[in-house]
């Protein structure tokens, strides 16, 4: 799309999406109806009635933004209605033009480095009947290679680790502006892909996926196996997470984990107890939802040690960390 002759790589509705969107969460009722027509997006008028008329009066032009409504007349730039949604006395459009810079100006990605992790990883859609997906039709290996690049957000969370980033496939889609990361099962066949908008705090999970161990793979693929001086092979200490960026910030640090993408489900449970490690700590968030997939796991893996970090005040997740490193965590059990 192009707004006074400068190039935005996303088209109108992908912009009034993301606007609609950001009002919501400032708590602000505007361009709450929208239509498509083919040449024009039409919506609310937010400079009469106070954005709440019955039905779309005003049309955005697909073209270039132009905004026109057919109710009162107002005629305006696309970068000066988002100011004035926003509250600002915004005449020519400078607040407007820099929210939509820093929601939709092209980020330069780069293609990812390439690491040897020195083990084949599953590729193309192959049939396994031992998966614990019902669905075997797998995301295949051309799919996956349109996602690998490297995205400046990966830096903003403290993944530097090229060899964490290779390993766990961490990439970009260029299509939807959402970092990557594929979810695998413990064969190495790639499930889905989970998708973060690296503008919002939206996750994205296909509809009707059955969510394993978020890292199950990799650990298996890439934990060291000690040998008990009784006998018998088991890992090291596994953390459990809820979100799959503290699990790859656990990495990060040289610590292993896996996430549960919530509060933990039978199968992932049943991937728990089935962990050759005598010990997992638990390092669920900080908050109300966290405590509930902690006791969750108490219940129902009974066959650990189980101890849990203790967050200081004011830090939430692992990834709040990443700029001090675990050290301030103590466990309890």
């Amino acid at each position: 799309m192009i707004i006074n002759n400068i190039p935005f790589n996303c088209d109108l509705e992908q912009i009034l999406s993301e606007l609609r969107s950001q009002l919501a969460l400032n708590h602000i009722p505007l361009l709450q109806k929208i239509k498509d027509t083919p040449k024009a997006i039409m919506v609310q008028c937010p400079y009469h009635k106070k954005g709440q008329e019955k039905r779309p009066s005003a049309g955005i032009r697909k073209s270039d933004g132009q905004f026109h409504c057919f109710a009162c007349g107002e005629i305006h730039s696309l970068p000066e209605v988002i100011g004035h949604c926003f509250g600002y006395d915004d005449p020519f459009g400078k607040w407007g033009w820099q929210w939509l810079n820093k929601n939709f100006a092209t980020v330069e990605v780069e293609a990812r480095k390439s690491v040897d992790l020195q083990f084949r990883r599953r590729t193309g859609r192959e049939s396994d009947n031992r998966s614990d997906n019902a669905n075997t039709d797998f995301v295949s290996e051309e799919e996956l290679d349109t996602y690998r690049y490297y995205h400046p957000y990966w830096r903003t969370r403290g993944i530097t680790d090229e060899r964490i980033i290779e390993l766990f496939d961490l990439g970009y889609d260029r299509k939807t502006r959402c970092i990557t990361m594929p979810v695998r099962d413990e064969k190495g066949n790639c499930l889905f892909v989970a998708r973060r908008s690296v503008k919002t705090k939206m996750f994205n999970y296909p509809k009707g996926v059955t969510k394993p161990l978020y890292g199950l793979y990799e650990l298996i693929q890439t934990v060291p196996i000690l040998v008990s001086p009784t006998g018998g092979n088991y890992f090291p200490n596994i953390i459990v997470c809820e979100s799959m960026i503290d699990a790859l910030t656990a990495w990060q640090f040289g610590e292993y984990a896996v996430a549960l993408n919530g509060l933990g489900t039978e199968l992932q449970f049943e991937q728990l107890r089935g962990l050759p490690c005598r010990k997992l700590i638990l390092a669920t968030d900080n908050d109300e939802a966290g405590k509930k997939a902690s006791k969750r796991i108490r219940e129902n893996v009974p066959n650990k040690i189980i101890t849990e970090y203790q967050f200081p005040d004011g830090y939430k997740d692992l990834n709040d960390l990443k700029d001090i490193g675990f050290g301030i965590l103590t466990e309890v059990f």
